[in-house]
């Protein structure tokens, strides 16, 4: 496996800052993997050293990897169009003055929905859907929770739909939640399928990827073959779930709500899985064939026209000032297409150089992120990136 001395440096001087125990990385320069490297451990059940098939939850990584990305080829076919009231595929979503909401609002953060709410208390107060945040004595084993989450499903579905909008559809950006759990619903009625399985069928299958998978509470059968055998880096200790750490399930408690498989969170991944649809992505934005479609990829890379924002239809761009991707990548006419997620991943594209750069941590584990450190600690790692591949 190709290494680049210095970018193994740079992560392990991370780990021994403490800023995460489980940290891998991979990057692709022209199309090429130029470096992959895995460190830390993973502390449970018995301490091990990370191996490189080892499983982080990539949080809101799965907003564009999976929900974008899907959207996107469903808006190639047809399916679904953006400029169209969201509420075509997810009736009731009309309800409280969200009539005006497209598809392409929800996409950009900027429907006017709010950025996060804490709908898992809804679903834990429920004598059926509460079974799935009973502390773990008590909880039923994951086989047996399909009907918790079939209502916890339902409950938070039920949650969106009756939200009230905090600004006009397209007047201003505010990245949340919200938004992508009603994506996630959208796209399954466009695809005709849960999300899970189109995820699994459209984008895992055909790119080959061996370590890419949602673990979907409804579909318990499935979940457990594609855990079998399988370590995961811990993440956070969920008070909503009995003050447990979380390790190999959804952190999200919002998605845990719903069974794990949801629009804004769920996916579980390796770097190297994550930098090649990052890379799939980037063949079709530069107009060359992919599982993702051109013409839509082109869409969703342009930058939104709502006012102030810095973000594309799923994908965020290099902000002024300090931003994650660093001051070297991104900096050229085409500039960059990346997202973050909470659980300390992030996934960022330089469109003119043709460099992917794929960084997967639990920082998150066991009490929560440090946002400022884990921003600083990005910053670095992709100016050294852009050092080692001679980017100014």
């Amino acid at each position: 496996m190709t290494e680049i001395p210095a970018l193994s440096g740079a992560l392990e001087g991370g780990r021994g800052t403490g800023i995460a125990g489980a940290i891998s990385a991979a990057v692709l320069s022209g199309g090429a993997l130029v470096h992959a490297s895995w460190h830390g451990e993973i502390p449970a059940p018995r301490a091990r050293p990370l191996r490189r098939d080892d499983l982080f939850d990539v949080a809101s990584l799965t907003k564009v990897l999976a929900t974008a990305t899907l959207a996107a080829m469903l808006v190639e076919e047809g399916a679904l169009e953006l400029d169209a009231p969201a509420a075509r595929w997810l009736p009731g979503f009309e309800r409280e003055g969200k009539e005006r909401v497209t598809v392409r609002h929800l996409l950009a953060h900027a429907s006017g929905l709010a950025w996060w709410r804490p709908y898992h208390e809804l679903a834990a107060a429920d004598p059926v859907a509460g079974l799935a945040f009973l502390p773990t004595g008590r909880r039923p084993p994951p086989g047996a929770l399909r009907e918790a989450f079939a209502r916890g499903r339902e409950i938070v579905r039920e949650a969106v739909l009756a939200e009230r909008l905090e600004a006009e559809p397209g007047t201003r950006a505010v990245y949340g939640d919200p938004a992508y759990l009603a994506l996630g619903w959208i796209v399954e009625a466009a695809g005709r399928e849960p999300i899970a399985r189109l995820a699994e069928r459209r984008l895992v299958e055909p790119l080959g990827l061996a370590s890419t998978f949602f673990l979907d509470g409804l579909d318990p059968p499935g979940s457990a073959e594609r855990a079998v055998g399988r370590s995961f880096a811990p993440t956070r200790r969920s008070a909503p779930r009995g003050g447990e750490v979380v390790q190999g399930a959804v952190d999200d408690d919002n998605a845990w709500a719903v069974g794990g498989a949801a629009g804004h969170a769920g996916l579980f991944s390796t770097a190297t899985d994550v930098a090649a649809i990052g890379q799939a992505w980037l063949e079709a934005v530069n107009g060359r064939g992919s599982v993702v479609p051109v013409a839509a990829a082109r869409e969703f890379a342009r930058p939104d026209a709502t006012p102030a924002s810095g973000r594309a239809l799923g994908w965020d761009t290099p902000s002024r000032g300090a931003t994650s991707l660093g001051t070297r990548l991104g900096r050229g006419r085409k500039g960059a297409i990346g997202h973050l997620g909470f659980t300390g991943t992030s996934l960022w594209i330089d469109l003119d150089r043709e460099v992917v750069v794929a960084l997967l941590t639990n920082h998150c584990h066991p009490d929560g992120p440090d946002k400022p450190r884990m921003l600083e600690f990005r910053r670095r790692f992709h100016d050294v990136v852009a050092e080692a591949l001679g980017i100014g």
